[in-house]
């Protein structure tokens, strides 16, 4: 499926409120409530959009989003590698990159877990050469 003017429009909007009702969305764009409510789960069905809360990761927990850079012993697993460590606990995504690195991986976890992560979830990845740690202070914009 490939998403078209109408389907990003759509995405826009609940990007900035996923509780907008169906009905608010079709009078914006002109067009009928059951054009966006089916519009909508094919986009869900095809996983192009998935509609969530999100909680302001500086207000309200003790949690910091930390950033990991993995490099990997062989990169010919790379995909496979990526996907295992995506199912860690207290990871948020993966995403293989280019350059020094090969993953950089997003974690939302108290400072605190960081060390038992580091040692005894990410040292059980054979695969993983070495990784730097990022620690954040603030965040802007970030919603988790």
């Amino acid at each position: 499926m490939k998403i078209n003017a109408i389907d990003m429009k759509i995405i826009k909007i609940l990007e900035k409120n996923g509780r907008i009702p169906n009905n608010e969305i079709a009078s914006m764009l002109s067009i009928s409530p059951g054009t966006v409510r089916n519009r909508i789960n094919k986009l869900i069905d095809n996983n192009l959009l998935k509609v969530k809360g999100l909680i302001n990761p500086d207000e309200g927990t003790n949690n910091q989003f930390i950033y990991i850079l993995v490099t990997l012993e062989k990169t010919h697993q790379w995909k496979s590698i990526a996907q295992k460590i995506s199912k860690l606990p207290n990871v948020k995504s993966v995403s293989m990159i280019t350059g020094r690195f090969a993953l950089i991986l997003e974690l939302f976890i108290d400072p605190h877990l960081l060390i038992d992560f580091l040692t005894n979830v990410m040292g059980n990845v054979n695969e993983v050469s070495s990784t730097e740690t990022l620690v954040t202070v603030m965040n802007y914009n970030k919603w988790v």
